[in-house]
């Protein structure tokens, strides 16, 4: 298999789309066959989004080719560091709605509950993926 920066955006859209399905699956807590096909075609559909507005970023910021069969001169390392900031959000996301989980419980109840929920992962999110940055230095971009 040729691994080129057009397959390596396949294959992550096709593992968003599962996390995606797998995760939505798993928040509803329903396993009926009803929910199992809509979510699966909500994550395909999702998968789909996702490639065609990564290809458009990527082409847009020439990290990818517009044809496949061209290949892109790009600095060695500049396609990776997209997908380190990438797993960086990521992880950092899952990390905060973990914290948020922990913390919820402690919130008062009430018509401020869901501001401060959404000030609480304004303030975290970027919180955690800054003081990780110097640990990914090399491999984000400036």
């Amino acid at each position: 298999m040729n691994l080129n920066p057009s397959t390596t955006l396949k294959w992550s859209a096709l593992v968003c789309a599962v996390l995606w399905s797998g995760w939505m699956v798993w928040w509803i807590g329903s396993f009926d066959l009803p929910t199992l096909v809509i979510f699966s075609i909500g994550g395909l559909l999702f998968g789909l989004g996702w490639y065609v507005a990564m290809r458009f970023i990527f082409e847009s910021a020439r990290l990818l080719s517009r044809d496949d069969r061209q290949p892109v001169d790009l600095p060695r390392g500049t396609f990776n560091r997209w997908i380190v900031w990438s797993g960086l959000m990521v992880v950092t996301g899952i990390a905060t709605a973990c914290l948020l989980d922990l913390v919820n419980p402690l919130i008062p109840a009430g018509n401020w509950h869901w501001l401060i929920r959404s000030l609480f992962v304004v303030v975290v999110w970027p919180a955690l993926a800054w003081s990780l940055r110097p640990l990914l230095k090399r491999h984000l971009p400036a």
